[in-house]
This record gives C-alpha cells, structure tokens and sequence, in this order.
C-alpha cells in the first residue's frame, strides 16, 4: 500500500488535480475569511507566514537546507516580486476600471503564454499534442466563465491591454522557478524560502493598499480563519513545488484551468451559486485538455 501511495504522489497528473483542488479549496476560505471581516493584505501576510513556518519545521525535520547565498536571496526575491508583487499590483488597479470579471478569467491565459515562453526560452520543447490540449482546456475555460465574460467593461482598452500583464508575470514566474530551481532543494525548502520573500514584499506593500490599523485577530472566528488560511497554504505550496519540480512550467500552469473549475463546483455546492450546462461542458474540456497536454513518457 505504501508503495502504491508513493507512486500516486509523484504522479504529475495527481499532482496537478490535488494541487487545483488545494488552491480551489484557499479560494473558498479566503472568501469566507474576507467576509469575516479579515482584510486581504492581513490574510496573505498572515497565511504566508505561518505557512512559510510550517514548512521551516518540515524541512528541519528533515534535515533539509535552505540555500541563502546572494544568487539564491536574488532568486527569492525575484520570485516573490514577479510572481506576487506585480500581479497583485495590477490585479488591484484593473478590478477597479474594469470589473472583478476580467481580472479572474485573464488568468486562463497563463498556460498559453507558459508553453509559449517555454519554447521561446528552450525551457520545454513544443509538440502538437500539448498544444492542442491547452487550447482545448482555453475553450473549457471560458465556457465555464462565460456568465462573468458579459460583465467585462470593454471600454477600458488601455486597461484591458495592462490586464493581460498579470497571466505574463504568472508564466514568467513558472519560467524562473523551473530554470533556476536552486540544486539539490526540495520542493519544500523553495517553497518556505520563497514564501518569506513574498511575505516582505507584503509588508511593504500592504500600508499602500490597506489601513494596517485595522487588523484584527480578537475573535475566535478570526483566529478560526487565520489557522485554516495558514494549514492550506502550507500544503498547497509544497503540492505546486513538487508539481514543478517533477513536471515542469507547463503542467504547473494548468492549475490556472483546473483551479477555476474545482472553485466553481466548489461555490456550487458551498455557495449555492449555479451551475450551468455549459460551464460542466467546460470542466468536462478542461479534464480532457489536461489529460492530452500530458508529459509524454519518453521526456
């Protein structure tokens, strides 16, 4: 049994489903948390660094490293400035001209641009078959976001344009992490290093965005909150590292389709939002997208 269990965890197609259903499942407490009265910049600093952590004392345990030269300092930095700082920069500035709708399904384009910088920069050669499920898994995308797609001011072009920075900035980091995973690091050292980058980059960021004077931990439901936020984002950046490790930028990027689908459903069945003929058409396009875009054996 344990053989088997092991053999499931390294298996990049698992991986890349338990990983959405992670993200998916943070997506669902943020907003429980958010209506709770907690404020995002307070979450994410929050979440980050307990989960950065959690993940500190797994790797002592295993007595792992965290490599802290100036190149690897570098590397976290950049990480945490390409793949946290500037999306949510321009997230914030684009939800406000041109509606939350855009801003969440732009993202849908990141495993296009992924295999596309992929091929440019020799990270990951292109094949027919890969592409053709990424576009297959586009189609299911935005058939499962086609109510939101009607919301999208497309008056604002220049913002729109700027918009489409976010799923670049989002390729660009799985480009970083696969070319310059540090050697020798486990997915949970480059996680916990990474998420102590990012969680400085919050704390300048936060006071431009948020009145820092207004966070609050003084009741259960907030510490309730905060502890689930701290649990799922441990899990969920061990699961993506090891994701990325083992199958590259442009299976990572997926969680970006299969991520939107497990929320949805998710709503569905927490939220009691609807869900539609043509958005389970999309999640049906988004499993078959994913099964063809895979890895072939012989790479």
């Amino acid at each position: 049994m344990s053989r088997i269990l092991k053999a499931m965890i390294v298996t990049p197609m698992l991986l890349l489903i338990c990983s959405s259903f992670t993200f998916a499942s943070k997506i669902m407490i943020a907003k429980a948390a958010l209506s709770a009265g907690l404020l995002p910049f307070q979450l994410g600093l929050s979440g980050n660094f307990g989960a950065a952590i959690l993940l500190f004392l797994l790797v002592r345990i295993h007595s792992e490293k965290i490599p802290t030269t100036r190149r690897h300092l570098a590397l976290y930095t950049s990480l945490a400035l390409i793949s946290f700082a500037a999306p949510t920069v321009l997230s914030y500035a684009v939800v406000d001209r041109v509606g939350p709708a855009y801003t969440s399904t732009v993202y849908s384009l990141s495993p296009i641009l992924t295999m596309s910088f992929a091929a440019g920069l020799g990270v990951e050669r292109m094949f027919v078959r890969r592409a053709i499920g990424i576009l297959i898994g586009f189609v299911g995308m935005i058939a499962l976001v086609q109510q939101q797609l009607t919301l999208i001011d497309t008056e604002q072009t220049l913002w729109i344009l700027l918009g489409l920075l976010i799923p670049a900035f989002a390729a660009l980091g799985n480009i970083v992490r696969t070319r310059f995973w540090p050697e020798g690091t486990s997915a949970q050292a480059f996680a916990c290093a990474t998420l102590l980058a990012s969680c400085l980059i919050i704390l300048v960021m936060a006071p431009m965005f948020e009145d820092v004077t207004q966070w609050r931990l003084t009741s259960y439901s907030d510490w309730g909150w905060t502890i689930g936020m701290i649990a799922i984002l441990a899990l969920l950046y061990v699961l993506n590292f090891q994701l990325q490790k083992i199958a590259g930028p442009v299976i990572f990027s997926q969680i970006g389709y299969w991520g939107t689908g497990f929320g949805v459903v998710l709503s569905a069945l927490l939220f009691g939002d609807l869900l539609s003929g043509l958005a389970l058409l999309g999640l049906c396009m988004i499993i078959c997208g994913g099964l063809i875009a895979r890895k072939p054996a012989s790479q």
